[in-house]
């Protein structure tokens, strides 16, 4: 019979810590000064300082992965589940958190000014900046395993019998999985929290640009910059602690075979040790025996890893004029080049698909690429025009209704056009273990595009799939093909207008109209919506194993959008 109040599958948490309360602290020391050297010559000297104290658990009621302690129900091998603070016994690290404090985050600032002529000024400019130490998690790298369980209940024949019955209450939970487990071994077989020891020396970029600005007559005024910044110890996915050696690839299906009760050797590969079996969560298969730590089934990685970094080179030309005290008009036009292995602050994406985590940590000059977001050309024109129009202007100046009608109108309009941002090539079929930590990225040979991207026909395909290694080729090997490509998708261009008018009620009080047409020529460009391009993987099947590889999937670029809003301004 069926009840109403049986549960097929359930999950009962226990806490024994009910609260987590982070604490983090953060110093920083800045002086600077300018200098007038010369009647032409400014310069600017400064030095900041900054320290960042790793994040703590206010009564150390944390717990986190420490590579170098001896793990005593793994045989002893490096490797643990250790407890913050000194008051947990032999579990305990020791320190309050993993990390070494990093002191050393001196930051010299240079800048200097020069007039050339009194039109002309040569500006150069130096400094490194330090970031903040970035942490895994929502709660700012703390963690409590062994504090607190997640105990399951589960249907024994995919829920034609419950688990058990509300009316019944929930079943007896047997004391030896009622928490705290303050124990070192607690952690094995699962996954846990992993802060690099040298995590907090803090991420930096050294920023430099050389500037020559030059003032025409008539208000028009255009600079010329060279801007460039080298990233380190950026934010990255790349470094799995806990991943093989791709020469092990040789062993081919030898790999997924599984240890059995009462095996020692497989293959050649050794019990990792006594009780390895039942610990584990994952499979216990011979490529999880030969792990680093193959008493873990997670990879291990990192968030602020001493690898992750990048180089950014670019020309910005910029041109300004007041045409008068009604217009204005801005171009401005950017040629770049980005290069990293880290794309972002949240580069957890380590799914075949995403481009963060999908080389092997052993090949690691693989890495460094195109950024996923790098626009190599980018050009927007703005212009601003006031209507002669109401108080003061040259038409309808008197005050009175009249004025309130047409006065205060002011007329703006942006047009934007870049380049389009790389495409990242993966293949779904990737019969690789998992252990590898690599996805299987097919190269290419010569020019993968099927038909030209400037008279596309979104009725064809976008690539030639023999363009690229074959995807059946990836059995036990993932491909020579770079993280990301230097194939990129289409362009993006936009228009948007604006209609605003200010209405003064009173002398403190105005009152604000606008009207905003985005995309007003309501034009379709094949990128994600947002309007930046976007990962092209949205747009185009970049699947090498899907029947729909090189297909656009209808995705574009936004629609018009209007828009119209009231401010009160006093």
């Amino acid at each position: 019979s069926f009840h109403l109040d049986q549960v097929d599958s359930a999950a009962l948490g226990i806490q024994t810590v009910r609260d987590n309360h982070p604490r983090a602290s953060g110093y920083n020391f800045h002086f600077g000064d300018t200098f007038k050297v010369s009647p032409k010559l400014s310069l600017s000297l400064g030095i900041r300082w900054d320290l960042f104290k790793p994040t703590v658990e206010k009564s150390d009621n944390l717990s986190f992965f420490d590579p170098l302690g001896a793990n005593p129900g793994a045989g002893g091998r490096p490797g643990r589940l250790a407890f913050g603070g000194t008051k947990w016994g032999s579990a305990s690290y020791g320190k309050r958190y993993p990390e070494e404090l990093w002191k050393r985050g001196f930051a010299p600032r240079l800048g200097l000014a020069y007039s050339v002529t009194p039109q002309t000024v040569l500006r150069l400019g130096y400094g490194i900046f330090f970031s903040n130490p970035i942490y895994p998690n929502w709660s700012g790298g703390i963690a409590q395993d062994g504090f607190n369980a997640t105990i399951p209940f589960s249907s024994s024949n995919s829920g034609y019998t419950p688990a058990f019955l509300l009316s019944q209450g929930f079943p007896a939970i047997p004391p030896s999985q009622i928490p705290p487990f303050i124990d070192s071994s607690f952690a094995n077989g699962k996954d846990l929290m992993y802060r690099p020891l040298d995590a907090n020396r803090l991420p930096y970029s050294q920023q430099w640009n050389l500037t020559m600005e030059h003032q025409f007559s008539g208000e028009l005024h255009v600079s010329a910059a060279y801007v460039a910044n080298k990233g380190t110890r950026l934010p990255s996915r790349v470094g799995a602690l806990n991943a093989l050696d791709p020469k092990l690839l040789s062993m081919g299906s030898k790999l997924y075979d599984e240890f059995q009760p009462g095996d020692t050797l497989l293959h050649g590969v050794p019990l990792p040790y006594d009780g390895w079996l039942k610990q584990l969560t994952c499979a216990p298969t011979v490529a999880q025996a030969l792990l680093p730590f193959p008493q873990y089934c997670s990879s291990l990685q990192g968030v602020n890893e001493s690898i992750g970094n990048s180089t950014y080179h670019s020309l910005q030309l910029k041109a300004e004029k007041k045409f008068s005290n009604r217009m204005y008009f801005l171009a401005s036009y950017t040629l770049s080049k980005l290069l990293t292995n880290s794309d972002g602050v949240q580069s957890d994406a380590s799914t075949w698909s995403g481009a963060h985590g999908v080389i092997s940590p052993y090949e690691q000059n693989r890495t460094k690429a195109l950024g996923t977001n790098d626009v190599p050309q980018a050009f927007s024109l703005s212009f601003i025009y006031q209507l002669p129009a109401g108080k003061g202007q040259r038409y309808a100046s008197r005050s009175g209704a009249v004025n309130k009608l047409i006065g205060g109108w002011q007329a703006g309009t942006i047009f934007r056009a870049t380049s389009g941002v790389p495409f990242f090539f993966r293949s779904g079929f990737c019969n690789v273990p998992g252990q590898f930590r690599a996805s299987c990225i097919p190269s290419s040979s010569g020019d993968p595009f099927a038909q030209d991207k400037g008279s596309y026909d979104p009725n064809s395909k976008l690539f030639r799939r023999d363009a690229f290694e074959p995807s059946d080729s990836f059995n036990f090997y993932y491909g020579k093909g770079p993280r990301v490509s230097d194939f990129r998708g289409f362009g993006y261009h936009n228009q948007d207008l604006s209609l605003v008018k200010n209405t003064n009620i009173t002398e403190r009080v105005n009152l604000q109209f606008r009207a905003e047409f985005f995309n007003i020529w309501n034009w379709h460009t094949f990128t994600n919506p947002g309007g930046d391009g976007g990962f092209n993987s949205g747009v185009i099947d970049i699947d090498v194993a899907s029947p729909s590889f090189g297909d656009w999937n209808g995705t574009v670029s936004l629609p018009r959008t209007i828009q119209f809003g009231l401010k009160l301004v006093f």
